[in-house]
């Protein structure tokens, strides 16, 4: 039986994967940190719920032992998301975004990385389109994005000679919790600002609120995530990219060949409120 270890398999796209591949008849290993969480993943057929943060980096160092020795894939998707204007962010906040949505991801793999060339396995990053261009108020999250593309493409023709695919899962906003919430997250980085830039950014926020409002009721199915990960573990040819529905494919394109200074206008004024 395959097997895979899925990191953030707790909630949202994590649980969706974890479902998936474990009704495919595969050994899923996966992680989370509630304990709720841990006892609803433990109920799953095929699923073995393990514990871990994955900013510990002594828990991650440990991570190996719980594994089988052969791993067919790892699915590095654990994140987090940071968002507000780059001027209000708060420092701590900005190292936590690139700690569990990079660091900690490359952790992981460098971690599993010996029973995956074991296995001649997979690695998979979920990234975002939001890793391909970048929006007003949520520079942090995208910079993750970004690094995230940059590291996997690197680890991609790094690993070459042992024939590991290395698979970038890009979506756009996908219909879970996280894009439950994402209005009421918005309200929350709000409250957080200094009065001062909740005054300058007054227009930008609430224009954001509203764009926000728009796309959580766009969300897609977590099948769309699903079924490219399960091409990307299974297929004989993965892609090295999936980019999920043609919304995605047409924002990529318009942005490539768009001058910036009117791709900077165009997304300025879609988060403002006039």
């Amino acid at each position: 039986m395959p097997s895979v270890l899925v990191t953030g398999a707790g909630r949202g796209i994590g649980l969706a994967i974890t479902e998936h591949m474990s009704q495919r008849g595969w050994d899923v290993y996966a992680t989370a940190r509630s304990s709720d969480a841990l006892q609803s993943l433990g109920r799953i057929p095929n699923v073995h719920a393990i514990p871990l943060d994955i900013t510990d980096r002594a828990a991650i160092a440990a991570l190996p032992d719980l594994l089988p020795a052969e791993l067919n894939g790892v699915v590095n998707n654990a994140g987090i998301v940071v968002n507000g204007p780059v001027e209000g962010l708060a420092l701590d906040d900005l190292t936590r975004q690139f700690d569990v949505n990079v660091i900690s991801q490359i952790a992981v793999t460098q971690a599993v990385l010996p029973k995956i060339r074991a296995s001649h396995g997979r690695v998979l990053f979920i990234s975002s389109v939001s890793g391909l261009f970048t929006t007003p108020g949520t520079g942090a999250y995208n910079a993750s994005k970004y690094a995230i593309e940059s590291l996997a493409d690197a680890l991609r023709m790094e690993l070459r000679p042992w024939k590991i695919p290395v698979c970038l899962i890009e979506p756009g906003p996908i219909r879970t919790d996280l894009w439950t919430e994402v209005v009421n997250e918005h309200d929350r980085m709000a409250e957080h600002l200094s009065d001062e830039h909740r005054r300058l950014y007054a227009s930008h926020l609430a224009g954001s609120r509203k764009l926000l409002g728009r796309m959580q009721k766009l969300a897609a199915d977590p099948s769309r995530v699903t079924k490219a990960v399960d091409h990307a573990l299974t297929s004989r040819r993965p892609k090295r990219r999936y980019l999920l529905d043609f919304a995605s494919r047409a924002q990529k394109a318009v942005v490539g060949v768009t001058p910036t200074a009117i791709n900077d206008a165009v997304l300025a004024a879609a988060t403002t409120s006039k």
